[in-house]
């Protein structure tokens, strides 16, 4: 643990829990988020405006920014950009909720010496607080082994999935999965209400049947 500091880029509904309780475990945590420092609480203490100095701090980056355009700015940005200097993080951790073909262009990408792993996330800020997140992890074994005492304190479920880029195939498609169960409830209600079918009835019976 002394040997790890981990950066979380992003302090946002997901970054700031996960900051807190890994700080709570013990370890040296340094936070890089791109809104003034006025904005964030007690937690500023640990935060570093200067993205080439965050960068050089922690061997370990987890970023929990927004979308694809910040992860970008993050890692290859004119103000940001910190693969791009002289020490560049060892090991890179997406848990933002991107494209499994991001993810594999990034591959192309950053420095050699800086290893790839995305380790997409299932569960509410809550469960971020809670330590009870799930992790949708794919990367190299012994990458993801020195990870795991990370991942431990933050999430209680992790699924190793295979090379980079299977976390994030697998985190969309079990979004697919839940859109389409949504969307099909929707219609099966709306046929309900055709039939003349009381749709409360309807949604009990779906909760205690499954055919």
């Amino acid at each position: 643990m002394a040997n790890e500091v981990i950066g979380i880029a992003g302090c946002g509904a997901m970054g700031e829990p996960i900051a807190q309780r890994l700080l709570a475990a013990g370890f040296e945590v340094w936070i890089h988020d791109v809104r003034p420092l006025s904005e964030f609480g007690a937690i500023a203490t640990y935060m570093v405006e200067d993205a080439a100095e965050f960068a050089r701090r922690c061997n370990i980056v987890i970023s929990v920014v927004r979308d694809v355009s910040q992860t970008r700015s993050l890692l290859f940005g004119e103000a940001q950009g910190i693969v791009h200097g002289d020490n560049p993080p060892e090991v890179l951790v997406i848990s933002s909720t991107v494209s499994p073909r991001f993810i594999r262009q990034l591959l192309t990408e950053l420095p050699r010496k800086t290893e790839l792993v995305d380790a997409a996330m299932s569960g509410a800020p809550y469960r971020a607080r809670e330590g009870t997140l799930s992790f949708m992890i794919g990367g190299s074994d012994i990458v993801i082994d020195r990870l795991m005492p990370i991942l431990d304190v933050v999430g209680n479920r992790h699924f190793r999935l295979g090379n980079v880029g299977m976390g994030m195939t697998t985190k969309v498609l079990n979004n697919y999965c839940a859109a389409s169960s949504v969307v099909a409830t929707h219609r099966v209600l709306g046929m309900a209400l055709t039939l003349g079918l009381d749709r409360r009835s309807l949604l009990e019976v779906m909760r205690h049947s499954s055919g």
